[in-house]
C-alpha cells in the first residue's frame, strides 16, 4: 500500500516538474518571434536570456559567424538556433 503512494508522489512531481519545465521551453519559442534580423547579441540576450550553447562557425557553408542555441518545447522542434555574423548581428533566427 505504502509502495502505490510513493509511485504516485514520484509521477505527480515529475509531471509538475516537466509542465515548469515545458512553461520557461514555450517562453523562449514566444520571445524568439521578437529577435529581428540585424539586432546585436546584446539585445538578443535581453530577449532571451543566456543561450544553452553559444558556437563559433568555422568552415561552413553558413555566412554566420557564430550562433545561439535555445532549447524549444517538447515536439516543436530540435532547438531554436540564431545566427550572427562577424559583427555580431543577427542574419538568421531558426524557430521552428
Amino acid at each position: 500500500m505504502k509502495i502505490r503512494y510513493v509511485i504516485l508522489i514520484f509521477v505527480l512531481a515529475l509531471v509538475a516538474w516537466f509542465q515548469y519545465d515545458q512553461v520557461e521551453l514555450r517562453r523562449n519559442h514566444q520571445n524568439a518571434k521578437q529577435v529581428r534580423l540585424g539586432m546585436t547579441a546584446e539585445k538578443v540576450i535581453q530577449i532571451m536570456g543566456q543561450p544553452e550553447e553559444k558556437n563559433l562557425v568555422i568552415g561552413s557553408r553558413v555566412e554566420a559567424e557564430s550562433t545561439f542555441q535555445y532549447k524549444a518545447p517538447f515536439g516543436s522542434s530540435d532547438g531554436i538556433e540564431i545566427s550572427f555574423d562577424e559583427q555580431g548581428k543577427v542574419i538568421h533566427v531558426a524557430n521552428e
